[in-house]
């Protein structure tokens, strides 16, 4: 294998960039369906969390041996889908999100996570970032639907 643990810079900053819309939905009272309802999902939080922590760790801490080509095709179609995430968190802010809108916020960064850990060569962290976004598209979709 060509992995080895360390810290990569790139893995850090990738996981903090769909973050920054997480911190005004922390600082700005939610009034929308999101935060009405007591998620009674613990499984699926359990699983959600543990996978995010999973690929959060494999992201930022296992590193590959062979420098990724900070220019591909990846690195512009993360660029479009953290675009496009901005923009449905605009929508949410502005007071018009919908199921579409939710359920979109949470594939977008799913597939900017995975585009990144192809561009890393990091492959290891594909399978519990698929899972995590799976269960999150599960639990967003419960969330929405009471």
């Amino acid at each position: 294998m060509n992995y080895h643990f360390g810290f990569s810079w790139k893995g850090l900053i990738i996981f903090l960039l769909p973050m920054i819309p997480n911190i005004f939905y922390f600082l700005i009272p939610a009034s929308d369906i999101s935060g009405n309802h007591a998620n009674s999902h613990l499984i699926l939080d359990v699983l959600e969390h543990g996978s995010q922590a999973i690929f959060f760790f494999l992201l930022i801490f296992v590193v590959r041996k062979q420098a990724s080509e900070m220019r591909c095709p990846y690195i512009i179609g993360m660029a479009i889908m953290l675009i496009f995430y901005y923009g449905l968190w605009i929508l949410y802010f502005t007071g018009n999100a919908n199921s579409i809108i939710f359920l979109g916020m949470a594939v977008l960064p799913v597939v900017y996570f995975i585009l990144a850990e192809i561009w890393l060569q990091n492959y290891l962290a594909i399978i519990p970032t698929v899972l995590f976004g799976i269960v999150h598209v599960i639990n967003t979709y419960l969330t929405i639907a009471n």
